[in-house]
């Protein structure tokens, strides 16, 4: 009962997040067009870019000692500390990395970071966001989806509240005004998770200095999260910046259109499987016959759905480009295939990442991303000197393939061949 409840409240925050996003992207269309969504998008590139390593690292590592550990305050208190410290720290080092890329990369996003007081608004809110993931992380892993569903119900309404006040008071003539607007959504959300979480927890100096004398429980998630930050998110804000100015903005707009609609289905299993299967994962880690028969389970039910899922958004493409962007960006139909298939087997092969990530098994994890990494890099540079878009479709869809390979063998040796053993 705990758990279908506990999914109710999952699929609720889930459905909130994905709607909000799709009316703010509906808005920005309108408005500024295929041009403006390019943008946008771009931008959103770089805030998940900067996102990655406190969610994929330090919050998962958050996670996975709440659900292995006592629950007690001392120990609570002590981790979330610890968290805490390297949020900071992590922050502040990819902060002055971003300002001194902006300051000597041609970037379209170039003027948000250069201009002293967007850049200060910006960097603020960025920290406040981090925070707002970590008190975000804690609610998964107590399975208090409620009060998670409040929190993403606040996230997007502030966010398309910002973007109607812009559009309300007519200063929409730069998409950097929606931005900024956004960006200040996260203050509000951080007031909500203060007096629901922080508040909670006793901070102590002594549980700082503990992480260096061995007993940090952070490191091996943050390099998991370091590693694939670099071979996903950096490899593809990098590649996306060439290829924008190689195609140009107007084409790289219908693009990203395509990329949006098969990302909010990646961001529906991917967000399912953070909620759900990765904190019950990290629980019964340590008992392979437990895990193995939730894992058998949790796919006979995930497979088909997510085939049925991809399935519906390709019929339904050309209806779903009109709803939720412009007509204008039906002709983005023809990357949608590649991507769409590429990103399936991107969350299939998620429940293996997982394991890898409550398990802490740093070798295999690093391995298997730079091997991706590798196939996605080599298809690009063999279709750069003709390149479209379909190129960066087939190298997305190369990586997933290898990745896919990759993860069912682990399952195999590692989950499987074992507990038959035993």
């Amino acid at each position: 009962m705990n758990q279908i409840r506990s999914s109710f409240f999952s699929i609720v925050s889930i459905i909130l997040n994905v709607g909000f996003g799709f009316v703010f992207n509906k808005i920005v269309s309108v408005y500024f067009g295929p041009v403006g969504l390019a943008l946008l998008t771009h931008y959103q590139n770089l805030v998940a870019f900067f996102m990655h390593i406190p969610q994929e690292g330090i919050h998962k590592a958050f996670i996975n000692q709440l659900t292995q550990e006592e629950d007690s305050k001392s120990h609570t208190g002590r981790i979330f500390t610890q968290a805490v410290f390297w949020n900071v720290l992590i922050f502040l080092v990819q902060w002055i990395c971003l300002l001194v890329y902006m300051y000597w990369a041609d970037s379209p996003l170039e003027e948000l970071f250069v201009d002293t007081g967007s850049s200060l608004l910006i960097g603020v809110s960025f920290f406040l966001f981090v925070l707002n993931l970590l008190a975000s992380s804690w609610m998964v892993a107590r399975h208090k989806l409620k009060r998670y569903a409040i929190y993403t119900f606040l996230l997007g309404i502030t966010s398309v509240i910002g973007m109607f006040c812009c559009i309300y008071f007519d200063i929409t003539d730069s998409l950097y005004w929606i931005i900024l607007a956004v960006t200040l959504s996260n203050f509000p959300v951080f007031i909500y998770m203060f007096f629901t979480v922080y508040k909670k927890f006793h901070y102590s100096w002594s549980d700082v200095t503990s992480i260096f004398k061995g007993k940090d429980y952070f490191m091996p998630l943050i390099l998991m999260g370091a590693v694939s930050l670099l071979s996903g998110k950096f490899l593809d804000y990098v590649i996306r910046e060439i290829a924008f100015d190689l195609i140009g903005p107007y084409e790289s707009g219908l693009w990203q259109s395509a990329v949006k609609i098969s990302q909010a289905f990646v961001f529906l299993c991917g967000a399912f499987l953070a909620t759900i299967f990765y904190p019950y994962a990290s629980e019964c880690i340590k008992d392979k016959t437990k895990l193995n028969a939730y894992v058998k389970k949790f796919m006979f039910l995930y497979v088909p759905v997510t085939i049925l899922g991809v399935t519906s958004m390709f019929v339904l493409r050309d209806l779903l480009f009109k709803i939720l962007f412009t007509e204008e960006f039906v002709k983005a139909d023809k990357y949608f295939l590649l991507i769409l298939i590429g990103d399936w087997l991107r969350c299939v092969s998620w429940v293996g990442a997982y394991l890898l990530m409550a398990s802490s098994d740093t070798r295999r994890f690093i391995f298997f991303e730079i091997l991706s990494g590798i196939a996605f890099v080599l298809v690009f540079l063999f279709g750069t000197e003709y390149f479209t878009w379909e190129v960066m479709a087939m190298a997305n869809l190369v990586r997933y393939i290898v990745y896919s390979i990759l993860i069912v063998i682990y399952y195999k040796t590692v989950w499987m061949v074992k507990e038959d053993h035993s």
